[in-house]
């Protein structure tokens, strides 16, 4: 397939109201001038985004994690004859750092829930309104690139969607799907961290601008690449994995552990 062009597109994109996912309404709407289906759960900041970004920018508020909600949008866009070119989901959650003992089922689920089958039931319901030749882009992490300690339901989740969405590139043929695997970004995912202001500073200082990853990502996915490593760290986990699978998880749990970070102490 040609590579794609962004201009004048309709997108959907999920955890649009911040972060990655408002970074690409963003740039999807002011550089390309594209209407973008914005959907988040929090409303409120769905409508201070749409007050930045003008009418092209439309709050779609609803939880991404049940599948009724997908069905209800994939209806809604067949009713209106509105044909979808670009799928992005960025909607994810990172849950505290701990060993998986002091951890439950249900918290595992609930992480599945928004990291892994909110994708699932976005790329099935709304297969049909995609346009030929469009795209999908599913936002995993570089934690799928590598298994260390404390992060049992964030990096099985993310590698799940890894092993689901690059087996999609092969199934269809007519529209493209790329992952993305990114390091530390510097959005409110940390928030469910237990973090002293210092450790915000810290993780801040090495985490890569959500406007910049936007671009890399769209630069990248244009070419319809099947799957995207960003980040000196996301690089540095799949090195590792890949060349020291044994010792490569090892390493980076001692490191996390030393770092003196309140968030790492449990590990």
């Amino acid at each position: 397939m040609k590579k794609f062009d962004y201009n004048n597109k309709v997108a959907i994109v999920t955890g649009a109201s911040s972060g990655i996912g408002k970074a690409i309404a963003t740039e999807l709407i002011t550089k390309y001038n594209c209407t973008v289906y914005a959907v988040a759960r929090n409303e409120e900041r769905l409508k201070l985004t749409k007050q930045s970004l003008g009418e092209k920018y439309i709050p779609t508020p609803f939880d991404v994690c049940l599948e009724e909600n997908w069905q209800g949008l994939a209806q809604k866009l067949k009713n209106d004859g509105v044909s979808v070119d670009i799928l992005i989901n960025c909607a994810g959650i990172l849950p505290k750092f701990k060993p998986f003992e002091k951890s439950n089922p249900s918290e595992l689920k609930g992480v599945f829930d928004i990291n892994f089958f909110s994708c699932v039931y976005s790329c099935h319901h709304l297969r049909e309104c995609i346009s030929d030749k469009g795209m999908i882009i599913n936002i995993s992490s570089a934690s799928a690139l590598c298994p260390f300690s404390g992060v049992s339901a964030y990096s099985s989740s993310k590698s799940a969607l890894d092993r689901f969405s690059t087996t999609l590139a092969y199934e269809y043929k007519d529209i493209s799907v790329t992952t993305v695997l990114p390091g530390f970004v510097k959005t409110d995912i940390m928030k469910n961290q237990n973090t002293t202001q210092k450790d915000k500073s810290l993780i801040d200082k090495f985490s890569a601008n959500p406007a910049k990853i936007t671009r890399k990502i769209l630069k990248k996915a244009r070419k319809r690449k099947k799957r995207i490593i960003l980040g000196i760290d996301g690089r540095l986990l799949g090195f590792l994995y890949k060349h020291f699978p044994n010792l490569g998880p090892k390493v980076i749990g001692k490191f996390l552990k030393k770092s003196g970070l309140k968030l790492f102490l449990e590990l």
